[in-house]
């Protein structure tokens, strides 16, 4: 068991050092930290191939970094909502104000074993991006929503007193929609959705002393991303 675990952090750090990322989340709940509060500062690199539906319908890629805080709040000892408050934004554009919210709750725990599904909706408006419609890159101007859920299976692993190492590993859906404008040439409407809805997410934790960790998260649907999270409980 404790080989396969190894083998299996392994392959999670190689991919965070090569690829890039949205996240899925932890299984982590009040329960593990009564009387106090965690939040999560996270880093994502969301890349998604996308099909363009209106001016034209074409293949295209999303390419948007999110930089956030993600605020924990209890529901019950097994379940909690999440709030999302940061900055995202696209291609080369300039960051806009991003929000999201997030329900996770507790399905089963065995032992090591730990089981629970997620759900997760984020939002924002005015993102500024260039596209390909055919003609060449041309601007476009957006608001993006993005819901994930899905189903994880983690892994608790004790290396010593105050240090576990958490893998874990799960199927996702993820829908997207993009709705705006484009900027140049004759204008005119531009919508796009997701070319790919299922996917998967392999993840490993590292909990220290109180609580505290990080996360490194690896997705797949058209492509390979990840993303990094340091948490802090107080």
């Amino acid at each position: 068991m404790k080989k396969g675990i190894a083998c299996c952090v392994a392959g999670v750090m190689l991919a965070g050092a090569s690829v890039q990322a949205n996240d899925a989340g932890d299984l982590v709940f009040p329960a593990d930290y009564p009387h106090k509060v965690r939040v999560e500062l996270l880093y994502e690199n969301l890349q998604r191939d996308i099909r363009i539906t209106s001016p034209t319908r074409i293949k295209e890629s999303l390419d948007a970094d999110v930089f956030a805080l993600r605020i924990h709040t209890d529901i019950g000892k097994v379940a909690r909502l999440d709030f999302d408050v940061g900055a995202m934004s696209a291609g080369s554009g300039s960051h806009k104000l991003m929000g999201g919210v997030g329900l996770r709750f507790l399905a089963f725990e065995h032992e090591a074993w730990r089981g629970g599904a997620f759900g997760q909706v984020r939002y924002a408006p005015d993102l500024n991006d260039r596209v390909d419609l055919g003609d060449g890159r041309e601007r476009v101007k957006y608001d993006l929503v993005e819901a994930d859920a899905g189903f994880l299976v983690n892994y608790r692993l004790r290396v010593a007193d105050q240090f576990n190492i958490v893998p874990y590993a799960g199927p996702v859906v993820s829908i997207i929609r993009l709705s705006g404008d484009v900027r140049d040439a004759e204008g005119g409407r531009f919508r796009a959705d997701e070319d790919q809805i299922l996917g998967a997410a392999l993840g490993l934790g590292l909990e220290f002393q109180g609580g505290n960790g990080i996360r490194f998260e690896t997705r797949y649907f058209d492509d390979f991303s990840v993303s990094v999270a340091a948490s802090f409980v107080f």
